[in-house]
């Protein structure tokens, strides 16, 4: 079971001075503006998991990541729309009620605080937890961080199938995105596959975990989905780790100053957890290579509200 949530399909937007200045051409496909509240590519894949819980008649749905999690604001978004609860399990951290923690918050989110080390044993602590709910008669459904499992991939593969009808896919030298969990990088993967296309799809590790970790993650992404009777064997994807910056949710200052350039240059607006990473690796990487590139554009705008102290500097020197 699909439900129909976001606003589809997201336009492409080609990206004429910054294509100009870095010597290559840049596509984007606006996936910022899947929705409003629902915004990015998380959307995407909740419109696959949410119908699973559904149809499987959840009346709550447990998810978990980072305070400023854009997976967990789109979920509590989606649950709230559907009339069920949310559970948010988020890790430990300076709690400032602003960006996707406000919008959680106002949503009427329902929040668990995790240690570093009990996010790390996730599945056990959400098992405890659905437990003590199904005891008081609630029927708890579970999504996975970042909704990426194989199920919530599908909404990338699905984003292919659109993709197809908007540009000549065979004339793209790459397709890059940002990686968080996996699953959309997954999907993207399976769907060029599945269709016939050889075109590299690159990530950019956007977290404190390895591109060996998410080789491991995403490939066995790509398995569960042969399980869905999709020919996803021969997919292939690459996961770059220099662009991660101090820390997952940390931008580095050359993110920071890309942000501005593109809003400024533009009027697209990155984020500074993955989007901003995700496109300045994409700069670096095809500089003056005369190449064809599409960029998928995950969203986080709520992102920057809760980092609007990394552009103070930028806001006093003009």
């Amino acid at each position: 079971m699909k439900l129909e949530l976001a606003f589809k399909p997201t336009p492409i937007q080609f990206l004429k001075k910054t294509s100009k200045e870095y010597g290559f051409e840049i596509y984007v496909k606006r996936d910022d503006l899947t929705e409003l509240v629902g915004s990015g590519n998380k959307i995407r894949k909740l419109e696959y998991l949410m119908g699973d819980a559904m149809k499987k008649g959840a009346t709550i749905v447990f998810t978990c990541g980072g305070l400023q999690s854009n997976h967990a604001r789109a979920t509590a978004y989606v649950a709230r729309k559907l009339g069920l609860k949310a559970v948010l399990f988020l890790r430990k951290g300076e709690k400032n009620l602003n960006g996707n923690l406000l919008l959680d918050f106002l949503l009427g989110a329902e929040f668990v605080e995790v240690s570093e080390e009990e996010y790390e044993d996730i599945e056990r602590i959400f098992l405890i937890h659905k437990r003590e709910r199904e005891k008081k008669g609630e029927k708890v459904y579970v999504i996975p961080e970042g909704g990426s499992n194989a199920l919530g991939a599908l909404g990338y593969f699905g984003m292919v199938m659109e993709l197809e009808k908007q540009i000549d896919i065979e004339s793209l030298d790459a397709v890059v995105c940002a990686v968080g969990s996996g699953g959309t990088i997954a999907g993207i993967s399976a769907g060029l596959t599945f269709l016939g296309y050889n075109v590299p799809v690159i990530g950019v590790n956007v977290t404190t975990k390895n591109a060996s970790y998410f080789a491991e993650k995403v490939s066995k992404i790509l398995a569960d989905m042969e399980d869905l009777d999709l020919k996803t064997k021969s997919s292939s994807f690459e996961i770059l780790d220099s662009y991660r910056g101090p820390g997952y949710a940390i931008p580095a200052e050359e993110d920071v100053q890309i942000i501005k350039e593109m809003a400024s240059k533009e009027a697209i607006l990155l984020d500074p957890v993955y989007t901003a990473k995700a496109f300045r690796g994409m700069l670096d990487m095809f500089k003056f290579s005369g190449k064809r590139v599409l960029f998928v554009h995950t969203g986080g705008l709520f992102g920057i509200f809760a980092q609007s102290r990394r552009f103070e500097q930028c806001f006093t020197t003009q």
